[in-house]
C-alpha cells in the first residue's frame, strides 16, 4: 500500500473515531447493564444505583452475559471517573453549573464499552434523571402506589443525548392530611405494624414516589391521629436520606408540630402575648435539632391548629403580633443556624384569617415567600399584584384535591376537576406564583391522578400553558399506567359529573355545623339525565375492564372504586328523591326506587371490602373509608328515608340558555381580550376575560372596546331576567374583583360583581355546585330580536351561560 494511501486511511481512522466518540450513535440499554456511581462514597448516587439496577433488571430481566459492555455513570457536577476522560466531565459540568435540579444523558463509547453518564446540576438532578430513565422504560411512578404492572422488554431502549429544563416551580410537592381514615390507619395496621403509626417506613415510600414525580418537598402527616414528623428520629433522617425538603403546614411555623408536641399542662399556653419565652424556647429547640437538614421553614404564627392566633381580639392587634412574631422568628433563625435571615429558605401561608391580616397591613419581609391559598375547594383566592411579583421571595400556591371543613367535606374520593386545577394553576404561573406549589393529598391514595397533574405542572408547567385540552394529559396517563388510553374518558366524564355535584356533596348537608341530608335540587329531568350517564359510565367501566390480570387491581383502584362509588352515591341519592315524590302510602320498604337505593348503598359497602381486603392481596386494607367522619351522606337509605316529601319539580322550559362561546359579535381591546375556552365550564363554552396580568379594572362606559354580543329572541312580551352564569372565581389580586358589565339592547349597562366572600352563605352554595349566577331582574322586553352585551371590567372572570327567564 502507497505510503500517501496509508497515511489518509490512518487519519480517516483517527478522525472517524473522534467523531464517533463525540457523536455516538443512542446508547441501547439492555440487560447487560453495569450501574455505577463516580464517587464510590457518595451515599446518595449509590441509593439511585440500587434503585436503577433493581428497575432494569424488573425491565429486562436479571439473566446476564458474563462479559458486560455497558455501563450506566451516574454523577453530580465535579465527580470523576478515570474511566472518562476530563474533557467530557467539563463540557457536561459547564452546561450544569449554577442551575437547580436538571439532569442530562451522555452517551460515551470506548473500543470496548458504552458508557451512558447521567449527571445532575445537584442531587435531586440526579434523582430526576435516573427515575426519568426508569419510567421511560417502563417503570411506572405509581408501581408501589397503584400497583401498576412493569412493562418488561426484550428488545434494547435507545437514549439519546439530551439535557433537561429547570423545573418550572423551585419547590414542589404535597400535604398529607386528614389522614386519620385512610394512610394513618392502614401504615398502623397494614404496613408499618412495628411503630403502628405513619413512620420511616411509610415516608421512604413517599419520598421515593415525589423523586419519580420529579418532586421535593414534604409537608408531613400532622393531625392527632399521627405523631409528630420529628417524634420519629428515623424521620428525618429519611428525608435527607433521598434529599426531600421538609416544610410545614400553614398551621405549624417554626417546624413544630402543636398539636401533638404543645403541651398546655406543662409548657403553659400557646399563647404569644403571656407566654413568649416558652414559645421561643420552643422554636430553638427545634432548629437545633435540624438546623443541619434542607427546610422550608413555615414562619408567622396561628392557633395549636387549624385556627386563629390565641389571645388576640381584633385584626389590629392580630397585625402587630405577627408583625413582631414574624422579626423574633428570623432573628432566632439566624442566629442558630448562623446564616443570614435572607439566605435561610422561608414561607408564609396566607390561609384562612392571615390573608385577611395581609390584606389590612401584615409586613412580610422581602425574603419570604407569600404562599396564595385557594378557598379549600379549587379556587385561588388571590395572587401577586405588580409590586408582589417584584419581591425577591417570590410567591407560590397551597391548592387542595382534598378537603375537611366547611361546608362539606370531600375526603372520600377523587373528584377536583383536573380542567380547574389547570386553569387555576396556569393562571397562578403566569402570575408569579412560581417559588413554591403544594397540594393537599388527603392520603395520597385515591388522589393518584389529581397528584400526578399537580406535580407534572409544577415540575414543566409549559405544555400546559398551549390550549391542549387537559384530557389528553390524562389519557396519556391512563395509556402509561394501565396501557389504554380510551380509560382516560371515563375518568374525564366522571370528574366532569362532579363538577356539577361531588359525591359527598349529593346529600345536600353541611357541615360545621353538621346538618341532616335532603333532597337533591336537580328537577327530575337532571335526576333521569344524570342517572343516565352514571349508568352510561358503570358499563363503560365494565367494558374497559383490562383482559390482563397483572392491570386488574390496578384498574379497580385508579378507575372502577372511584367511578362505581361516585355512581352508586348519585344512584342512592337520585332514588331516594324520586321515592321522596311518592305518595305517603307508597313510600315503604317495597318501593322499587328505595330499593334501588338500598342496592347502591350496599355495592358501596362491597366495593370498599373488595378494596381493603381483596386487591393486591390485602396491601391496602383499613386505607379505604366509605365513611370519613361518618357524615350523614354517607349513611344507608333506611337512616334517611324520614326526609320531608320532595316536589316533583319539572325544569322551567321557557328558559332560553344561551353558551358564553356562542357570541355574534366579538371585540378587542388594545391588550384586553375576552378567551373562548372549552374548560373549566359545566357547559363547556365558556369565555374568560384576559390577560391575567392587567393592572387596572376597565371602566364601563362605551369607550370599552372589550366585549361580546348575543343574539335574542325573545318570544312573547313580558318582564324577564337576565342572569349570568359564571364558574365561582376569585378576583385574580387585591387591586381587581369579578366584575363585568351587562347591558340589553341600548339601555345602561348595569355592574354585576360575581365576587363572594368566605364563608358567606352565598360562597357556600356557589363551591357546592361550581357555579354562580347573577344578573338583571325585571327587564320588560318586546316580543322579538335583542342584544345582550357583556363588558370586561375585570381580568380572570369566567363566564359560561347566559340565563333568560320570564320573571315570576
Amino acid at each position: 500500500m502507497p505510503l500517501k494511501f496509508k497515511l489518509f486511511t490512518f487519519i480517516f481512522f483517527v478522525y472517524s473515531n473522534l467523531s464517533f466518540a463525540q457523536n455516538p450513535k443512542p446508547f441501547a440499554l439492555n440487560r447487560n447493564v453495569e450501574i455505577v456511581t463516580a464517587d464510590p462514597s457518595n451515599s446518595y448516587s449509590i441509593l439511585l444505583a440500587d434503585f436503577l439496577t433493581e428497575d432494569t433488571r424488573k425491565v429486562f430481566g436479571t439473566k446476564r452475559k458474563k462479559t458486560l459492555k455497558q455501563k450506566i455513570i451516574l454523577r453530580t457536577i465535579n465527580e470523576k471517573t478515570t474511566e472518562i476522560s476530563d474533557e467530557v466531565f467539563k463540557k457536561i459540568d459547564d452546561s450544569l453549573t449554577g442551575k437547580w435540579e436538571i439532569f442530562s444523558y451522555k452517551n460515551y463509547k470506548t473500543k470496548d464499552i458504552d458508557y451512558l453518564i447521567i449527571s445532575g446540576s445537584d442531587a435531586r438532578g440526579l434523582a430526576y434523571g435516573v427515575f426519568d430513565l426508569s419510567e421511560k422504560i417502563g417503570v411506572s411512578p405509581w408501581y408501589f402506589w397503584a400497583d401498576v404492572p412493569i412493562k418488561t422488554r426484550k428488545s434494547a431502549y435507545s437514549i439519546s443525548d439530551t439535557i433537561s429544563q429547570t423545573p418550572s416551580v423551585k419547590y414542589r410537592g404535597i400535604f398529607i392530611n386528614d389522614e386519620d381514615w385512610g394512610l394513618q390507619p392502614w401504615a398502623a395496621k397494614t404496613f408499618e405494624t412495628d411503630k403502628k403509626d405513619i413512620g420511616p417506613k411509610t415516608y421512604a415510600k413517599v419520598f421515593e414516589l415525589l423523586l419519580r414525580l420529579k418532586a421535593n418537598l414534604i409537608w408531613p402527616a400532622m393531625h392527632p391521629s399521627t405523631k409528630a414528623f420529628y417524634y420519629y428520629p428515623e424521620n428525618k433522617e429519611v428525608a435527607d436520606k433521598y434529599h426531600i425538603v421538609v416544610g410545614t403546614s400553614h398551621a405549624e411555623p417554626m417546624m413544630r408540630n402543636n398539636v401533638d408536641e404543645w403541651v398546655d399542662s406543662t409548657m403553659g399556653q400557646y399563647n404569644y402575648i403571656t407566654n413568649k419565652t416558652k414559645i421561643l424556647d420552643y422554636w430553638k429547640q427545634r432548629i437545633d435539632e435540624i438546623k443541619d437538614y434542607e427546610n422550608l421553614y413555615s414562619i408567622g404564627m396561628r392557633g395549636k391548629h387549624d385556627s386563629g392566633m390565641e389571645g388576640i381580639k381584633s385584626k389590629e392587634e392580630a397585625v402587630a403580633f405577627t408583625n413582631a412574631i414574624i422579626k423574633d422568628q428570623q432573628n432566632l433563625l439566624a442566629k442558630e443556624m448562623g446564616k443570614p435571615k435572607n439566605t435561610i429558605p422561608q414561607v408564609l401561608t396566607l390561609y384562612k384569617e392571615v390573608l385577611e391580616l395581609y390584606k389590612v397591613g401584615l409586613e412580610v419581609p422581602e425574603d419570604v415567600t407569600l404562599i396564595w391559598p385557594d378557598d379549600n375547594y379549587g379556587y385561588i383566592k388571590n395572587l401577586s399584584n405588580a409590586t408582589e411579583r417584584d419581591r425577591t421571595g417570590g410567591s407560590g400556591v397551597y391548592y387542595h384535591a382534598s378537603y375537611w371543613g366547611r361546608p362539606h367535606d370531600y375526603l372520600w374520593i377523587s373528584s377536583t376537576n383536573p380542567a380547574l386545577m389547570r386553569f387555576e394553576m396556569q393562571k397562578a404561573y403566569e402570575l408569579g406564583a412560581r417559588n413554591v406549589w403544594v397540594v393537599n393529598v388527603g392520603d395520597i391514595k385515591p388522589l393518584e391522578y389529581p397528584t400526578q397533574l399537580f406535580l407534572d405542572m409544577a415540575y414543566n408547567i409549559s405544555p400546559f400553558l398551549k390550549d391542549e385540552p387537559t384530557l389528553s394529559h390524562l389519557q396519556n396517563w391512563t395509556l402509561k399506567n394501565l396501557g389504554n388510553k380510551n380509560i382516560g374518558k371515563i375518568l374525564w366524564k366522571n370528574y366532569d359529573l362532579s363538577f356539577v355535584r361531588k359525591p359527598e356533596f349529593m346529600g345536600w348537608s353541611k357541615v360545621e355545623p353538621i346538618t341532616k341530608t335532603a333532597p337533591t335540587a336537580f328537577n327530575l329531568s337532571e335526576n333521569e339525565n344524570r342517572r343516565s350517564d352514571f349508568e352510561e359510565l358503570e358499563k363503560q367501566v365494565k367494558k374497559q375492564r383490562p383482559n390482563k390480570k397483572r392491570y386488574k387491581d390496578t384498574y379497580f383502584q385508579l378507575v372502577e372504586y372511584p367511578v362505581l362509588a361516585a355512581s352508586k352515591m348519585n344512584q342512592k341519592f337520585l332514588n331516594l328523591d324520586l321515592f321522596y315524590t311518592e305518595k305517603p302510602e307508597n313510600r315503604n320498604d317495597q318501593n322499587p326506587n328505595y330499593k334501588k337505593a338500598l342496592a347502591a348503598y350496599s355495592d358501596i359497602i362491597k366495593l370498599t371490602k373488595t378494596y381493603n381486603e381483596e386487591i393486591s392481596d390485602g396491601k391496602w386494607n383499613h386505607m379505604m373509608s366509605m365513611n370519613p367522619r361518618d357524615l350523614p351522606v354517607f349513611k344507608s337509605p333506611e337512616e334517611l328515608k324520614d326526609v320531608a316529601q320532595k316536589t316533583s319539580a319539572a325544569p322551567n322550559q321557557k328558559d332560553i340558555i344561551i353558551l358564553a362561546g356562542n357570541y355574534t359579535v366579538i371585540s378587542y381591546g388594545a391588550s384586553t381580550f375576552w378567551q373562548k375556552i372549552s374548560e373549566p365550564s359545566i357547559n363547556k363554552h365558556a369565555l374568560v376575560s384576559k390577560p391575567f396580568t392587567l393592572e387596572e379594572p376597565l371602566k364601563n362606559n362605551l369607550q370599552n372596546e372589550t366585549y361580546v354580543e348575543y343574539e335574542l329572541e325573545i318570544p312573547v312580551s313580558g318582564e324577564y331576567d337576565i342572569n349570568v352564569q359564571a364558574i365561582p372565581l376569585h378576583p385574580v389580586n387585591s387591586k381587581m374583583g369579578q366584575k363585568i358589565g351587562l347591558q340589553i339592547d341600548e339601555k345602561p349597562s348595569e355592574i354585576i360583581d360575581f365576587e363572594t366572600f368566605d364563608r358567606s352563605e352565598e360562597w357556600k352554595e356557589n363551591v357546592l355546585s361550581n357555579k354562580t349566577i347573577k344578573g338583571i331582574k325585571l327587564q320588560a322586553l318586546e316580543k322579538g330580536p335583542h342584544k345582550i352585551k357583556i363588558s370586561m371590567i375585570d381580568p380572570g372572570v369566567l363566564i359560561d351561560a347566559i340565563i333568560v327567564s320570564e320573571s315570576k
